[in-house]
């Protein structure tokens, strides 16, 4: 069983992420949040999709990222908030 006390801790990480940028929509902090993580690890889950207009979609499938890798990496945001 993996452990429960990650819920808090990520919760909490974000809960701090999201005071300290209060006119984002919880689905707009995490895309970003998302994408950074992507983009930190070699676009790891980066999806496009090329719509008939042209226009590019871009989406983040993290479905198999670790826990601990995700809050390390929230970590690592919230202490360069100082």
């Amino acid at each position: 069983m993996r452990a429960p006390q990650r819920i808090d801790k990520t919760l909490k990480l974000v809960e701090t992420l999201w005071k300290r940028n209060p006119d984002l929509r919880f689905q707009q902090l995490l895309y970003i949040l998302q994408s950074e993580y992507s983009q930190k690890n070699g676009n790891v889950g980066k999806v496009e999709n090329i719509e008939e207009d042209g226009f590019t979609r871009v989406g983040y499938d993290l479905f198999n990222t670790k826990d601990e890798q995700f809050i390390t990496f929230l970590q690592d945001k919230v202490a360069n908030l100082i």
